[in-house]
């Protein structure tokens, strides 16, 4: 009984990781739109027209919509999301919160969030700031 509980906890530990170091599995994140549902607390309600959110392809391909669309390349570092080169259109919204979440965003993806995934909850912590979304 012992040895299966270690041979278990053995494998579970090494699933998490990989040789670069990186023990994070961007596998659940996939195939999911998430839909932007608050931001450091406050309740994101609808935009006309815009549904502001962040999906990930394979690789940790980045991508989404806040006002403007960007993309990047994510990669985990010290266990932290980074999007050191995101790129998005440059348009200006008429809604102040849409403009000011999306220089939130690339400020959280830029300098690192910790990510947790609980059930269809995604949650992006970093640069001070908690952006909260729900997977579609």
């Amino acid at each position: 009984m012992k040895k299966s509980i270690l041979l278990l906890l053995a494998a579970v530990s090494a699933s998490g990781c990989s040789s670069d170091g990186n023990r994070f599995d961007e596998k659940p994140l996939l195939n999911h739109y998430f839909v932007l549902s608050s931001v450091d607390g406050k309740a994101v309600g609808q935009r006309a027209g815009i549904r502001p959110g962040i999906s990930f392809a394979p690789g940790l391909r980045v991508s989404g919509v806040m006002c403007n669309r960007f993309f990047g390349q994510g990669q985990f570092e010290q266990d932290r999301l980074k999007v050191p080169q995101l790129a998005s259109t440059r348009m200006l919204c008429r809604d102040g919160e849409l403009n000011q979440w999306e220089q939130m965003l690339g400020e959280v993806l830029n300098t690192g969030a910790s990510v947790t995934l609980d059930r269809q909850t995604l949650t992006l912590n970093g640069a001070g700031h908690t952006l909260v979304y729900r997977a579609e």
